[in-house]
């Protein structure tokens, strides 16, 4: 998939955007000195066009039906993207929307300022959420994405008396947990380090300078709100959680990602997948279909 701008643009800046297979970024059009509204997407032969309104740069909506019954919104690891989930709209039932997830300060919103507060990033999301909530909601965050999505449970809750049918937690410890690592954000070779060893060294385009100098600000801005956030004391919502971690995951202690139990009062699941953290980049279609059978067991 070749994912880029029209061809109006004269500058050579490059800039990443995920593949939407989870497994490694590509090269695409400028993004930091020219602005649209449209992004293009090349997929064999057919060139799609998707509008982007300034009220819905917090979601992208990837689908959607006139018998709408579910929406499955999707939340993306630190340095990610809505793009990460792309693809999951091909294997959901034709009456569920898939709604996912765009942090501020890159892609279509490169040129916002990052946002390293968690309470902040919250807010924005629940506010563009609650025009969608006209259906059952189930939510699916991934590494960072989990943490951000367990707080907008707990806000729709709070704010709009809505419960998700469930929230999947994938990739995460439970955010009352101890951080088990020294902080990297403040020394961006630190940070680097920890991106290539988290993806087993897949991470070569950012040993381009440019590519390097437009993804750091949003891994940066990601991880200094994760090594903030650490509510105390534990935190509960009423949404049914699940518990997804790679088999091979050495970033995340299985009994720390159990001790989401403690974050719910309803049920609780935990189950394991072959894979290290970004496991999700081997799942095969049946997987994103589950999460909504599951979802309404």
């Amino acid at each position: 998939m070749w994912i880029g701008r029209p061809a109006v643009c004269s500058s050579s800046t490059t800039c990443l955007w995920d593949t939407g297979d989870g497994r490694s970024p590509v090269h695409v059009g400028c993004w930091s000195r020219c602005r649209t509204d449209s992004v293009y997407i090349e997929n064999g032969d057919e060139l799609l066009s998707t509008e982007f309104n300034s009220t819905d740069r917090w979601i992208r909506r990837n689908r959607t039906s006139s018998k709408l019954r579910m929406r499955l919104v999707c939340f993306p690891h630190a340095g990610g993207s809505a793009n990460y989930f792309y693809s999951w709209s091909d294997f959901l039932p034709d009456d569920v929307e898939l709604l996912s997830v765009q942090y501020p300060g890159r892609h279509e919103r490169l040129a916002e300022a990052c946002v390293e507060k968690m309470d902040e990033l919250v807010a924005g999301i629940t506010n563009a959420l609650s025009r969608f909530l006209d259906r059952p909601v189930v939510l699916f965050g991934h590494s960072m994405g989990a943490s951000v999505a367990f707080e907008v449970s707990r806000q729709l809750e709070r704010t709009f008396g809505i419960t998700p049918t469930m929230l999947y937690v994938s990739g995460q410890e439970a955010p009352h947990t101890p951080l088990r690592r020294d902080p990297v954000s403040g020394d961006d070779e630190a940070l680097l380090s920890e991106i290539r060893r988290m993806n087993g060294g897949n991470a070569e385009a950012l040993d381009n300078p440019d590519l390097r100098d437009l993804a750091l600000p949003a891994i940066r801005a990601d991880f200094r709100l994760l090594e903030a956030y650490r509510p105390q004391p534990v935190r509960s919502i009423s949404a049914p959680i699940t518990s997804y971690v790679g088999d091979m995951d050495a970033d995340v202690d299985f009994d720390n990602a159990r001790a989401w139990a403690q974050a719910t009062r309803g049920t609780f699941r935990f189950q394991t997948f072959p894979g290290g953290h970004f496991y999700l980049s081997d799942c095969k279609p049946g997987f994103v279909s589950d999460l909504v059978r599951r979802a309404e067991q």
